[in-house]
């Protein structure tokens, strides 16, 4: 009798166990979504570092424009498979950020976001995306060819 109760009493506290385990987990892996004009839904793993965020112009933005950035940005950091963003998210010592701006590019006003990382003394953008707010299309700045690519939602 007494290996039996010690045995349930094992066995409660394994269970126990394993579902703190599993809430952990669960708290890690938060996923999040952003609905599209034409109806998609974008989902994606919510980043587990805070982003610093940095305004760089005068442009007053809604709240809601603000955390459309914000999930676009992670959505970003989750789908995206360049190398050096990767690279970057990767490292455990980065303190990752994004700025925000307003910019015309050949006649098209788009949301300019500098993905970029902190250093003690200094920060470096590795990545520069442009949003269209109008079509909501995402791109990616090619530096060496100087031109927007589209971002392909997936």
């Amino acid at each position: 009798m007494k290996a039996f109760l010690s045995f349930v009493i094992l066995l409660s506290f394994l269970v126990s166990c394993q579902n703190k385990s599993s809430e952990q987990a669960s708290e890690r892996m938060k996923t999040d979504t952003i609905l599209q004009k034409n109806g998609q839904v974008l989902s994606y793993t919510v980043f587990d570092k805070q982003l610093f965020k940095m305004k760089r112009d005068r442009t007053v933005y809604s709240d809601a424009y603000q955390k459309r950035i914000a999930k676009l940005v992670e959505y970003y950091l989750d789908k995206n498979n360049q190398t050096g963003v990767q690279f970057q998210l990767k490292n455990p010592e980065a303190k990752l950020g994004y700025s925000v701006e307003e910019t015309d590019w050949e006649g098209v006003v788009y949301t300019q976001i500098g993905l970029f990382t902190m250093g003690n003394t200094n920060m470096k953008t590795f990545q520069w995306l442009f949003y269209n707010a109008k079509t909501q299309e995402l791109y990616e700045f090619d530096v060496p060819k100087n031109t927007p690519i589209l971002f392909k939602y997936r």
